[in-house]
Order: structure tokens, then sequence, then C-alpha cells
């Protein structure tokens, strides 16, 4: 029996608990645990479609038969000092201390708020770990921040490479709010929803990134790896936030900060 074939039987789509999720997530955008609960309520057969075809391809085939675990390199803090300065992994360790961030924090998040993966097959657990531990090389691989449009936009990028519903779900309600906020706040919010549709087209355009050794890029230059995956730049994106950042006199930090700004 092959691996995808014993795959546990996908759950089913929970509605209920989806609108809960979302609407949680709308009162508190930066509820990361909402994010694990939606994509749980939302995944479906969806997560089996992409693990056959990860496990179909020969890097996934790898990584499946050497239970490799992505979060192993990530964590290696030594390593990735030691690479070249440009690389992924240089430039990858430098964001999440930029950021204050760790990759063993997703984990204890999802751990905390999902349930199927506890009794799913060995090869779906290495699979999902993996798509988990690549949404902040995502961050640096597109070119965009943490501020509430960033982190839309990676998802949005995200979506057309793991076809996770919840990420086109947030992505597009996102995308809605920051407009809203920013309008309200007094702000120009025109490029937020084309930055959005931007990092779409992006995510499609790209080379399926899930299906590439990922532990290999880290060792390669970043700008090399964007051209040779076809990962084009956020320039609408980087143009909103530059704007948005000009309007506000903040340099640094979440849009958040920069309406709070407007009325102190």
């Amino acid at each position: 029996m092959s691996i995808s074939e014993r795959v546990s039987i996908a759950p089913r789509i929970k509605p209920f608990a989806a609108v809960l999720a979302t609407l949680r997530l709308m009162r508190d955008p930066q509820d990361t645990r909402q994010v694990f609960r939606l994509t749980e309520a939302l995944r479906g057969r969806s997560m089996k479609v992409m693990f056959d075809r990860f496990a179909a391809t020969p890097v996934g085939a790898n990584v499946l038969a050497e239970q490799r675990s992505l979060l192993a390199a990530l964590t290696d803090r030594d390593y990735l000092a030691s690479l070249h300065e440009g690389t992924l992994g240089q430039r990858y360790l430098a964001f999440m201390a930029e950021e204050n961030l760790s990759a063993q924090g997703l984990v204890e998040i999802a751990m905390e708020n999902t349930n199927a993966m506890k009794s799913a097959d060995d090869g779906l657990k290495i699979y999902a770990g993996r798509m988990r531990d690549m949404h902040d090389l995502y961050h640096v691989l597109a070119g965009y921040g943490r501020d509430e449009l960033g982190e839309v936009c990676v998802l949005a990028f995200s979506y057309p490479q793991q076809k996770i519903r919840s990420f086109w779900v947030i992505s597009t309600l996102g995308m809605l709010h920051i407009w809203r906020t920013l309008r309200a706040a007094g702000f120009n919010a025109s490029g937020v929803i084309a930055a959005v549709r931007e990092a779409r087209r992006h995510g499609r355009a790209a080379a399926w990134l899930p299906g590439e050794d990922i532990e290999a890029m880290l060792r390669m230059d970043l700008e090399a790896l964007r051209a040779r995956y076809n990962i084009k730049k956020p320039v609408i994106y980087e143009e909103v936030i530059a704007r948005l950042r000009r309007e506000s006199g903040t340099t640094t930090g979440p849009l958040k900060e920069a309406t709070q700004n407007k009325f102190s």
C-alpha cells in the first residue's frame, strides 16, 4: 500500500466552526489560533489532494522516506548564521530576529488548535508540518512584511501554492478589513485590493515551491532563487506600504500603529 493510500480519510468541512473562527479573527486579526481553527474547519479533502501531488514529486518522496523535518533546519540558528550573506537561510534568520519570531512558536499554536492531524498518517503529518513551517519562508521569498497587509498578501500568495481554503477566506476578508480601516482613519486606501490581487497572481505564476528541496534552497542566494522560481517583486504592495508610512510618519510596524498615530 502506498503512502498516499494510507492517509486517513479526509474530515468533513465544518461550516459553523469556520464561521465562528472567522468572526473571532475579524475581531482580532493577530489571533493566529483562529487561523489554524479555520484551516481545520475548512480542510475537507483539499490537503489529501495536495499531499498526493507532493508525494508524487522526487523531493516529496525523499522527504517522506527520510521523515525529514523542515523545522529542524529552520531552528538550527548556528547553521543558518553560518550561511553566506544574501542566502535564503541568512535572510530568513534576520527576518525572524527582526520580528522576534521563532519557527517553534507556530508549532505550539498549531498543536493547541488543531485536532485532525493528531490521528493522521505519519506521511500527512510530515507534509502538514512542512507547509506550516514554510509560512515565514514565504514572507522572505515573496518579499512581504509582517504588517497587516503583508500578512494578508502572503496568504494570498500561498493559496495557489498550498490550496488551503482558509488562506483564501482570510486574505479576502482581511483585504476588505484593511481597506475599510484605512478609509475610516482618513488614509488613502487605494492599492490595497490591487496588492492582494497581485499577490495571488504571483503565487499562481511562481513555481510550485512545496515540491522543491527547501532545505537546499536555504543555502542559495535569495535573488537567484526568485529568478529561478519566477517569484516576482511585490511592486504594488511595496508602493502602498511606502505611501502609508510616509503619510503616517511611521517607518516600521504594522498598519495598526499608523492608524493610531493619525489621531495621536
